[in-house]
């Protein structure tokens, strides 16, 4: 879906047309412990040195000659930057549209922040799985943000996506899959051969994305009808994504989208499996299930279990959630004042009406509903632990994927949202190293990008999180960063949060607005 360009006002402090850009300096981070997740134990009273924004050194003795800038790490941690692998970016905040124009401000704040939050939470790479250039080129000008990588998507004419939009724009997109059974309904000018596999990824090779997005969606339950892909179409767009060096990642949370990327052999399957199909009525992890995750695991196909989903679905309903003090650090205090009115709970509203269709709850549920609105939301969930579970168990591939956000809600504020994300792995059984390395270097790998970030390894990018506790104990380490280190740049952490207006050691001295 097309989004919104960035502020003016945004790109008037941009001093240079790179995102995150390396400095020419001389950085040692000195008697540090290096926790990186290649590995298996960390390497104590290390020495980092870092050259114009890259690692050039690590060794246990400190080097000689004088640095441009040294910090002192004694009793600190030192790990990779995290990367999350599913984000969206440039959103509404969780503002309707009405709401949206009639408090510009508030999403202008909000977008201001936006990049900062995601640093703050120790996110120093992100994938946004559907954007445009003009977007990219707006946020790599930006003076202080993560690094962004990105995806075209590849919507199915009438499918998701496409059936949210104004009938003026549906199914007109450079990057729209062909469907024979549908070409009388096309917009004029349509040319189905401009629309094939090949033809729409040559267009995607002239572009700078990493990755192709495709999706298998029947509409959520059955709150709408949409039609999706064949098998054959997505192994195709598979084989023309893989001759052109584009990772295919797909958009699957059924038994049946899941058997598709299985047949495709995709890369990537953004989201978790918590619809279980004609097994929605098991409780336990049903085996035929468990034959399928088998056969992903031999497949090699990595998995994004995008639990936030869910647990933003959850937040919905806790009243709770907007009093957690690390929301200050993540959203502007106006909005989240206006989080607070019963304006702000449309999105809340509309689930409640959804949760009234009884015969689609029932059907999700395999049972009878209680009447609580989180039920379905959290039998989804508990699905989905029993998934990750058993993926963890047999030595599956899971990557970091908050899918920031999922929904038009603000409870998935951006940065602490891939913090609960990382939480939930944990949760599900990954040690903290195991999650360490979803959210770090495996993440890397599944974007072609492990030759420059994931890792502390010299030659590497000098994306780095020096932290006061320990991330080998417990993955909320990630939650007590002293700075963040972002190509070869020292931040202090406090100067990223959305309550630091006046921060000491802030980049431009000034009040910023909050």
């Amino acid at each position: 879906m097309p989004r919104p360009n960035l502020p003016a006002k945004l790109l008037l402090a941009a001093m240079l047309a790179c995102n995150a850009p390396l400095y020419a300096h001389s950085l040692l981070i000195s008697d540090v412990i290096l926790v990186s997740p290649e590995r298996a134990a960390p390497l104590v009273h290390a020495h980092v040195l870092v050259r114009d924004g890259r690692i050039a050194e690590i060794r246990q003795s400190r080097p000689r000659g004088r640095f441009d800038q040294t910090l002192d790490a004694r009793g600190r941690w030192l790990t990779p930057g995290l990367i999350d692998s599913h984000v969206h970016l440039g959103s509404d905040a969780g503002l309707r549209e009405d709401q949206a124009q009639a408090h510009p401000e508030l999403r202008a704040a909000f977008l201001a922040q936006e990049p900062r939050s995601y640093l703050y939470f120790g996110f120093t790479h992100l994938v946004d799985l559907n954007e445009s250039e003009d977007f990219i080129r707006q946020w790599r000008a930006l003076p202080l943000a993560p690094g962004l990588s990105y995806c075209k998507s590849l919507p199915f004419p009438g499918g998701y996506g496409e059936a949210f939009l104004p009938e003026s724009v549906r199914n007109r997109t450079p990057y729209l899959l062909d469907d024979p059974a549908q070409r009388e309904s096309m917009p004029e000018g349509y040319e189905p051969e401009e629309h094939t596999p090949d033809a729409v990824l040559a267009k995607v090779a002239r572009t700078p994305a990493i990755c192709v997005k495709t999706y298998f969606e029947t509409g959520f339950a059955g709150l709408w009808d949409w039609p999706v892909p064949s098998d054959a179409l997505i192994a195709d767009v598979h084989q023309a994504a893989k001759a052109r060096g584009r990772r295919h990642v797909h958009h699957a949370n059924s038994l049946a989208g899941y058997r598709q990327g299985l047949a495709a052999r995709v890369d990537v399957l953004a989201h978790g499996l918590w619809h279980w199909d004609a097994h929605n009525a098991e409780r336990k992890l049903p085996p035929a299930i468990a034959k399928l995750l088998d056969e992903l695991i031999a497949a090699g196909i990595a998995i994004q279990p995008t639990s936030q989903v869910l647990g933003a679905e959850l937040r919905l309903f806790d009243p709770a959630f907007l009093d957690d003090p690390r929301l200050r650090k993540a959203v502007p205090a106006a909005l989240l004042d206006f989080y607070r009115s019963e304006d702000a709970q449309w999105f809340r509203r509309k689930m409640e009406q959804n949760l009234q269709r009884t015969e689609l709850v029932q059907q999700f549920l395999g049972a009878e509903a209680n009447g609580d609105p989180r039920q379905t939301s959290q039998v989804a969930l508990d699905r989905l632990q029993l998934v990750v579970r058993y993926l963890h168990a047999q030595g599956g591939r899971l990557l970091l994927g908050s899918d920031t956000p999922s929904s038009p809600t603000y409870t998935n504020p951006p940065g602490l949202n891939g913090l609960l994300e990382l939480q939930f792995l944990q949760d599900a059984g990954l040690s903290p190293h195991e999650a360490l390395l979803a959210a770090t270097l495996d993440n890397a790998r599944s974007i072609g990008l492990d030759g420059e970030l994931g890792s502390i390894e010299v030659g590497k990018r000098a994306d780095l999180l020096l932290l006061s506790a320990d991330p080998l104990a417990s993955v909320q380490a990630f939650d007590h960063i002293d700075q963040v280190i972002l190509g070869g740049r020292v931040i202090k952490r406090e100067t990223l949060a959305a309550d630091a207006c006046a921060a000491p050691g802030h980049q431009s001295g000034r009040k910023r607005a909050c």
